[in-house]
């Protein structure tokens, strides 16, 4: 046990809670799945006296536990009709999803939401408007609706903070979400909606634009600052980062696993450049969703419910989906926006790999965004 402890889905404090202590109505009120359940002969503690060779009487708290374990392995064990283990599947789906931490289901409803809101804005950027909605394509101002639709991003970010069984330290062997992950998803997540706001404003108020720019640079800044005091509070082993060290599955090899970390690491600098540059109103809300699907796929890696493959994979696909509006938007406004910003991205992607401060880099950045951005970018086409 002491061993595994790392691996434990819900950290290894929860596992230290219940050192030489009875653990068993514990466990299976959690809801365990029917692999941890089939785990428990691995770490069942049997009694010398309980052996076949002992003299004396076997222990009675050994004999009660076992027989404990044995009961449950047997009631589920005995579920045998199609009917019932659909039931059975079904039910603890619906349980793992729907915990006791969000009674209401606000977190579980907003994220609903979320996902059908990203998927309707993918599919008019694909299709329609490059803009999603979000810009002034049609020359009526950009709606309303679509400010509002922002509110249920925020609060599905923020709402993540009620789930207190989130361990603090990062679970060996899965990418499952722990503490500093979750700081470091609400702070991004809520920097892509301050610039889709202030983004959204550029377009309904052209008069404010220079304030959208400014408050969509200091978002940036503000951002990058604010992880690393979330990292510094929460981080419990300087050797890890959020990226660099991922869990992958068995069998991937060390050269996919450098790929899929460069793809992650230079999507982050082009996130940041999608909403530092206020163009396109769409593009700081549509690098929103892989930072909120993260989330989903280690909560559903950490209940049982995805591989670590699956989560890479879908986190990859999520990825892979801006680009795919950024190129669409290259070929509605036939500006040089697009390539002359995955070209600043690159740029920065290597020099901050060869150490150079971010602080530095970025700050160059938004002072040349601020200063003569607008007198280079082709921003009036969406407005």
């Amino acid at each position: 046990m002491t061993a595994w402890a790392k691996s434990h889905p819900g950290g290894s404090k929860i596992l230290e809670k219940f050192h030489n202590r009875d653990a068993t109505k514990a466990f299976f009120a959690a809801g365990h799945s029917q692999y941890a359940i089939d785990m428990l002969n691995d770490f069942l503690i049997k009694d010398e006296s309980t052996s076949s060779n002992s003299n004396g009487p076997a222990s009675t708290s050994s004999i009660s536990t076992a027989e404990t374990i044995q009961n449950a392995l047997e009631t589920v064990g005995s579920i045998n009709k199609p009917e019932e283990k659909k039931y059975r599947g079904l039910s603890r789906v619906r349980s793992k999803l729907f915990t006791k931490e969000d009674p209401i289901g606000i977190h579980k409803y907003c994220g609903i939401f979320v996902l059908l809101h990203f998927a309707y804005r993918f599919l008019q950027s694909f299709f329609g408007d490059p803009a999603a909605g979000m810009g002034n394509r049609l020359m009526k101002g950009s709606s309303f609706i679509s400010l509002a639709c922002i509110i249920p991003h925020t609060v599905l970010s923020l709402s993540s903070l009620i789930f207190h069984t989130v361990p603090r330290e990062r679970i060996v062997g899965r990418p499952m979400i722990w503490q500093e992950f979750r700081a470091h998803n609400i702070i991004f997540g809520i920097r892509s909606i301050v610039c889709t706001i202030l983004g959204w404003f550029a377009v309904y108020k052209p008069e404010w634009r220079k304030v959208s720019v400014i408050g969509s640079s200091a978002s940036v800044l503000l951002a990058s600052w604010a992880a690393d005091v979330a990292t510094e509070k929460l981080r419990e082993n300087d050797h890890e980062s959020t990226t660099a060290t991922m869990p992958y599955w068995d069998g991937c090899s060390v050269e996919t696993q450098k790929r899929f970390k460069t793809f992650y690491a230079f999507s982050q600098f082009m996130a940041t450049m999608a909403c530092l540059m206020t163009l396109n109103p769409a593009w700081p809300l549509l690098v929103l969703l892989p930072i909120q699907l993260a989330s989903l796929l280690m909560t559903l890696v950490r209940k049982g419910l995805l591989s670590a493959k699956g989560y890479h994979i879908g986190y990859t696909v999520s990825l892979c989906l801006p680009y795919i509006s950024a190129f669409r938007s290259y070929i509605y406004s036939g500006a040089a926006d697009v390539p002359l910003l995955t070209a600043i991205a690159t740029i920065l992607f290597n020099l901050r790999r060869r150490g150079l401060n971010k602080y530095l880099l970025w700050g160059c950045v938004v002072l040349a965004r601020i200063t003569v951005g607008d007198n280079l970018l082709d921003w009036k086409v969406w407005t």
